[in-house]
């Protein structure tokens, strides 16, 4: 069977599936040492811990001479649509060690992952550079956009997946999809003709998409079932917010609409109010994002004769310095604005069962960003896991890796469904090869 190296592997997620398909791994490497661990207990013994950057990682390489295939999952941090968008972050040049090693083991075929956001900041221009430099060395790179929802994966999870080819030896046909795609609100458009977005078409024979109740309806308490946990480590007065939050909503001020729950609608937490006061933070609420009262994308502050205008009465100044006092209403300059808008798209969002997950976070132990689909708290390690399409045999809490590591993991890992459809789509590439030599 061919022989693979992976790089910057986590926990496994990539090489997962080429391992179930009879894949050699050679190698591995990573410098977290969590990863390391539950690679090691779960996949093989053939994980290093190692800095990319440095002479030993190098050497290792040096040494192992020649592989049919390279993985790499790597870092994302600078491109990723959770947080800023640095150009300059370190980590983001980091493929050029992947590629070090693409030219010291000249792979037939290579496959990288990475997030979306990578082929639209910086007006694409890091993702002509990556392509650039691969074609230095004699490879043929093709990239598309992916939704692992369309393998199987019952989680929308949109990655970028590199495959590069050596010298354009190989024919390579992406993995069709199957299972039915659907796209979510808001969501930029993935064009099925474009070489960069990539999304199956709707067809009879497609499978309909897995959804948050197929993977994680059926698990037991807490407790009962390996890594089936949560860290517990958030303040009491959150459940009154759990408590708030039905399926499809969110805690969010600034968007009205049945999806929205209001914080001043959870007394308990954010502090008691009067008719007259939720009747003016809802005329902010409502008229914020109205053109007329400026260009700031996410709303605007309103004057207080504005406001009791559209109130259609006086507007009592005790009221608004009461609302300013308990952080409900911010100040600029002479104007008032809600001050919960510095969370429009919302927080504490409680998913629906009967979907796909949203793109699991590392971040998931918070219940802050999404909570259980009828349960008071966060999704767990194992149903992250779960949405992640790990078997329930590939176990990350123990041997030093806390809870937290666990989660970290997760959210990093390419869902081994996906890993599997494109070892699949590799095996048949190569053995096309095969058989022409």
């Amino acid at each position: 069977m061919p022989t693979v190296v992976s790089l910057f592997s986590g926990c496994g997620g990539l090489d997962l599936g080429f391992r179930e398909l009879g894949y050699e791994i050679l190698y591995a490497a990573d410098n977290d040492p969590s990863a390391v661990a539950v690679y090691r207990r779960n996949i093989g013994n053939e994980v290093h811990q190692r800095n990319v950057l440095e002479e030993d990682f190098h050497s290792d390489i040096a040494a192992i001479g020649s592989a049919d295939v390279i993985l790499g999952g790597f870092p994302c941090q600078g491109f990723s649509k959770a947080g800023p968008k640095n150009k300059s972050d370190v980590r983001n040049s980091l493929y050029l060690e992947m590629r070090r090693a693409v030219r010291t083991l000249k792979p037939k075929i290579f496959v990288a992952e990475n997030v979306d956001g990578l082929s639209q900041n910086f007006g694409g221009s890091v993702l002509k550079e990556i392509v650039s430099d691969f074609e230095e060395i004699g490879y043929r790179v093709e990239y598309r956009i992916i939704d692992a929802v369309a393998y199987g994966v019952p989680q929308h999870r949109r990655r970028i997946i590199f495959i590069g080819i050596h010298e354009g030896t190989l024919d390579f046909s992406w993995p069709v999809a199957t299972h039915h795609a659907p796209k979510r609100n808001g969501e930029s458009s993935i064009d099925g003709h474009s070489r960069q977005l990539w999304e199956p078409v709707d067809q009879v024979w497609q499978l309909p998409e897995r959804t948050m109740r197929d993977a994680i309806d059926d698990l037991p308490e807490l407790g009962f079932f390996p890594d089936h946990l949560v860290t517990n480590n958030w303040p009491g007065k959150y459940l009154h917010i759990f408590k708030a939050i039905k399926q499809n909503q969110k805690l969010c001020n600034v968007r009205f609409s049945p999806t929205s729950v209001y914080t001043w609608q959870i007394p308990e937490v954010f502090g008691e109010t009067t008719v007259t006061q939720k009747k003016i933070l809802e005329t902010i609420g409502r008229n914020r994002r109205k053109k007329e009262y400026g260009s700031i994308p996410n709303g605007n502050p309103l004057p207080i004769e504005e406001i009791a205008r559209l109130m259609g009465e006086e507007v009592n100044p005790q009221d608004i310095e009461y609302l300013l006092a308990t952080g409900y209403l911010k100040k600029v300059d002479v104007r008032i604005d809600l001050k919960g808008a510095m969370f429009c798209s919302g927080i504490f969002k409680r998913p629906a069962w009967d979907k796909p997950s949203p793109t699991i976070l590392t971040s998931f132990h918070n219940p802050r960003y999404f909570l259980h689909p009828e349960k008071n708290r966060p999704l767990s390690l194992r149903e992250c896991a779960r949405l992640q399409g790990f078997p329930d045999s590939f176990n990350f809490v123990g041997d030093g890796v806390t809870i937290e590591d666990g989660y970290r993991l997760v959210g990093n890992a390419v869902p081994p469904l996906v890993s599997r459809a494109f070892a699949q789509a590799v095996l048949k590439s190569l053995t096309k090869k095969n058989k022409q030599i």
